[in-house]
């Protein structure tokens, strides 16, 4: 069988959210296209990312107050990491983290804290968290997320991954996330996979596209759309 790596970068620090579970659904949705996905933890900051070893980096949510840590971290392995998103290599960053990997984070103190700045995203911390339903649609596609949305800032971005059919997404303007590449933020959580597995199968055959990895099986995802179906009739009726 044919294996796809991902790296779960900081597992014990960035686990906000429940979203363990879309690593979990990563792995159930490889079995169902008969591709091994192996799952490798980096659990600390002194440990190297394999960057040449996997396939798919996943960073889940977690607080900002972490950043002033991770971002250190990762500039120690910038180098490695550029080339890693620059010849196509994914990375998913849920939640509040994505904001890790835009320019700027505004503090609710007033600070600035300088992030990575592969996005085009700045944000302002917001003194309440926003909770609410997500439903979003991906630019230049067809693909439909929905999920739950727990922003704890506002955010501006000319690079937005989806256009919001229902919630607040990056700042009530109507998009939500940002993307770069193949680096990929969203607010839609749920956990985001386990919701959306037709997402996690677009990734995932994207990547054997890219390795030349023939996809043998194919996935159901009945379940997920009858949940899917039951979470829009729901939110239409919220709108109404």
């Amino acid at each position: 069988m044919d294996k796809i790596t991902v790296g779960w970068i900081y597992p014990n620090l960035l686990n906000l959210h429940g979203e363990r579970g879309s690593v979990q659904a990563l792995e159930h949705v490889g079995k169902q296209l008969g591709i091994d996905v192996q799952v490798r933890r980096i659990e600390d900051f002194d440990d190297p990312i394999p960057f040449d070893e996997v396939d798919l980096l996943i960073f889940l949510p977690g607080e900002i107050t972490l950043f002033q840590h991770l971002i250190p971290s990762l500039n120690k392995q910038r180098e490695n990491l550029d080339q890693y998103l620059n010849n196509g290599g994914y990375l998913l960053a849920l939640g509040t983290t994505g904001l890790l990997f835009g320019k700027q984070i505004i503090r609710e103190d007033g600070s600035q804290l300088e992030c990575l700045g592969y996005l085009d995203v700045t944000a302002k911390e917001r003194k309440y968290v926003w909770g609410d339903d997500l439903h979003v649609r991906i630019k230049g596609t067809t693909q439909e997320l929905a999920g739950s949305q727990i922003m704890m800032a506002d955010v501006d971005t000319s690079q937005p991954l989806a256009d919001t059919i229902y919630g607040r997404g990056n700042n009530g303007s109507g998009k939500d996330g940002a993307r770069w590449k193949n680096l990929i933020y969203t607010n839609c959580l749920g956990p985001l996979f386990v919701k959306n597995p037709w997402f996690a199968e677009s990734i995932l055959r994207d990547i054997c596209e890219r390795k030349n990895i023939t996809v043998p099986g194919n996935a159901d995802h009945s379940i997920a759309e009858n949940s899917f179906c039951s979470t829009l009739r729901f939110i239409q009726k919220k709108t109404k």
